[in-house]
């Protein structure tokens, strides 16, 4: 079975692409190459419309599996059937922004102290066990949106697996251990010396394009358990 290229990857602010079905079953298809993110990492996946001589169908969800990445689809297209992509990019951007948002913020926390992250969502990071207070977030919130302002450039390179250093960062450790080990090449994602981090997903250009924070606030729970929820400016 063929591999499905990830076009996001090369470019996460592409919107269009041609590409051929390489297998098709009831409401789904896999293209040779594609745009469409897969949902995955927190991150929601995209939507669209696929344009063909058959007519035009709807892009509902993207799911990877394995080496390929299925489209779930509200008709069918026949195998071989050479294709238009197009995603919605409003719902792309505002998905990229928030993702790129998240990851800035989880890196200025950790700098501050905030203990393992142990879930991260478009709006939410979960800490335990943390010490994090409201104070911290406040300075944060700060720090963060002085970023934005800034519009520094994020960065993302492929570095080789046996020469990466995560130190003594433990949740980065746990991470490239979940990663399948014949993956020798990994994609980092940095933004200054604010945050570095492994991820797969679609990121904004520059920190401008993130938007400050709209709201934040702080919850806390049983084992020290601290959940961040934050909002965006549109």
């Amino acid at each position: 079975m063929s591999d499905s290229h990830p076009l996001y990857l090369d470019d996460s602010y592409m919107t269009e692409f041609e590409a051929k079905v390489v297998r098709s079953g009831p409401r789904f298809v896999v293209l040779d190459r594609t745009a469409f993110y897969p949902e995955g990492g927190g991150q929601p996946s995209d939507t669209g419309l696929l344009h063909s001589v058959e007519g035009e169908i709807r892009v509902v969800k993207a799911m990877k599996r394995g080496a390929q990445i299925f489209h779930y689809l509200d008709g069918d297209l026949k195998d071989g059937s050479e294709v238009r992509g197009v995603v919605d990019w409003e719902q792309r951007f505002w998905n990229m922004r928030r993702h790129s948002g998240e990851h800035l913020l989880t890196g200025l926390l950790e700098a501050r102290g905030s203990g393992p992250k142990v879930f991260s969502s478009l709006t939410q990071l979960d800490f335990k066990p943390s010490g994090l207070d409201e104070e911290v977030l406040r300075e944060v919130t700060e720090v963060f949106n002085g970023i934005i302002e800034a519009n520094i450039p994020v960065r993302i390179d492929s570095v080789n697996r046996e020469e990466l250093s995560v130190g003594d960062d433990e949740r980065k450790k746990s991470f490239l251990e979940k990663i399948p080990g014949n993956i020798q090449t990994l994609r980092m994602v940095e933004m200054g010396d604010h945050a570095v981090t492994f991820c797969m997903g679609t990121h904004v250009k520059t920190t401008g394009d993130i938007g400050k924070i709209k709201t934040i606030s702080l919850e806390h729970k049983k084992k020290r358990r601290k959940i961040v929820y934050f909002e965006l400016e549109e």
